[in-house]
């Protein structure tokens, strides 16, 4: 585990898109998964930025799905999957066979699961993974006490996050399950990023990083990845006393 503190916002998104883009260039054709949500935006944009300039290519890589709220699609503002389509793949010109995404409309989300699993497995594994962390240490949808050895799953939403939910949508939206990843993709992928900004992450940060694995606390439960690189911002890291 190697950790990254930032100064602010702006150097965290630039040191994590770099990243990304030097991975992508020594590796092509990676199958990559990104988390949504509002952390990530700035990353996005410069990873939009740096594709322009030609400093990097995608047309080789493929993406799939973190996860989504089950209900939500591609035309709800705040949903994953217009994050994720709106802020990158678009602007990158990402053709749609590169793309597997969660369909959270779906009236069979088993079926989700299995074909979501069945493309990572179709393409190895997930080569890089990028991952905010919920104000209760969720993965994607991994809510605290989730199984760590599923794969693609249906989860009920923990309180916390139904709450922060009201923050990406414009209006109120019931939302009380997700479809997501699990920890036993992240724990197979080749490199994980985790990203995490403001003093709101501060507590939940050290929970993650200082203290014993706890699948009440899922972010801790990647500790021991080989390639796993936590990027904070100072406020993030601010009641970390040592490094991680």
């Amino acid at each position: 585990m190697e950790q990254k503190v930032l100064s602010d916002y702006e150097h965290l998104s630039r040191a994590v898109s770099d990243f990304i883009v030097d991975y992508v260039n020594q590796n092509p054709n990676s199958l990559l998964c990104l988390a949504g949500g509002h952390t990530p935006l700035r990353t996005f944009e410069l990873l939009v930025e740096a594709n322009k300039k030609k400093l990097v290519n995608f047309e080789q890589c493929k993406f799939v799905s973190l996860d989504e709220w089950v209900g939500l699609g591609r035309d709800t503002k705040g949903s994953c999957k217009e994050t994720l389509y709106n802020q990158l793949f678009e602007p990158l010109s990402i053709n749609e066979d590169q793309i597997c995404f969660f369909d959270g409309l779906s009236k069979d989300l088993d079926f989700e699961c299995k074909r979501v699993d069945d493309f990572i497995r179709k393409n190895g594994s997930i080569d890089l993974v990028l991952l905010g962390v919920g104000m209760n240490g969720h993965l994607g949808f991994n809510e605290p006490g989730t199984d760590p050895d599923l794969y693609s799953h249906i989860v009920p939403l923990d309180p916390v996050t139904t709450e922060v939910s009201s923050k990406y949508f414009e209006g109120k939206k019931e939302v009380t399950k997700g479809i997501s990843l699990g920890i036993k993709h992240f724990r197979e992928a080749d490199t994980v990023m985790i990203m995490a900004n403001g003093l709101k992450k501060a507590a939940i940060i050290k929970e993650s990083f200082t203290k014993e694995l706890n699948i009440q606390v899922p972010s801790s439960l990647l500790q021991n990845h080989e390639n796993l690189y936590v990027f904070l911002d100072g406020e993030a890291a601010s009641e970390l006393r040592h490094k991680i």
